[in-house]
């Protein structure tokens, strides 16, 4: 299965990269250098734009702060380390091993654990099973059938989904359970109808307030998902930087 690396992580995993990549350059001889037609001050130029412009994103202050701070002193003119008494070798090996554990820590937390949610199996026998539960009232049934993973949004051929079956027979407990697996409390049937309305269609207003209440913190859910994403998409890092 093919990683996912979200936006955000690829972005802190480019920065880190030139980070990396102009830190290195700037620490070649200057023979290289010249060899290579590379002026070290332009890397130098670079090297503080890059580190600027990850402060400001969405990378971890403290990171960068280190790393900036270590990357000057691996560059520092040989006469001022040497008047300071410090040597830029260790300033170079802790630099790289500041970043190398970094981007050691970002792999492993993209590694699949084992613990990620299970896509629902669009399974056409577990929703005829689940019709079953219903029309019995079977909720052991039911739930036996639902902890299999099926996708309890998927229409019968009658049009309807397990949960309108469910509404539209007024049966409160297994409206419960079915939402409390993911049942959609929006998706209409072929006709327009939506449980909710089958549910007050029958006379079942238990089962109305029911939906309605799991509607509301669906509705919910997904207003704070999208907040989330955009925070994350416009300053994400700037909140983790204060």
């Amino acid at each position: 299965m093919a990683l996912r690396i979200p936006m955000n992580r690829s972005r802190e995993l480019i920065l880190v990269g030139l980070v990396i990549l102009t830190a290195v350059l700037a620490n070649m001889p200057d023979e290289t250098l010249q060899d290579w037609e590379i002026e070290r001050n332009y890397l130098l130029a670079l090297l503080a734009m890059v580190v600027f412009i990850a402060l400001f994103l969405y990378l971890k202050f403290q990171f960068f702060f280190m790393v900036v701070l270590l990357a000057l002193g691996a560059n520092m003119p040989i006469h001022v380390a040497e008047s300071l008494g410090i040597s830029r070798v260790p300033l170079i090996i802790a630099m790289a091993a500041m970043v190398g554990i970094s981007i050691i820590n970002y792999v492993v937390a993209l590694l699949p654990t084992g613990l990620e949610p299970k896509p629902k199996e669009q399974s056409k026998e577990g929703i005829i099973a689940l019709f079953y539960a219903i029309e019995k009232g079977n909720l052991v049934y039911a739930q036996k059938v639902l902890s299999m993973n099926f996708d309890p949004n998927l229409f019968h051929d009658n049009g309807y989904t397990p949960l309108m079956y469910a509404a539209a027979k007024g049966d409160a407990k297994m409206v419960e359970l079915l939402v409390r697996n993911g049942a959609d409390v929006a998706v209409m049937s072929k006709e327009g109808d939506t449980a909710i309305e089958l549910a007050l269609r029958v006379g079942s207003q238990e089962v109305a307030d029911i939906l309605k209440k799991a509607r509301a913190e669906q509705i919910a859910r997904d207003e704070a998902a999208k907040a989330d994403k955009a925070k994350a998409g416009t300053g994400g890092g700037k909140t983790q930087a204060a």
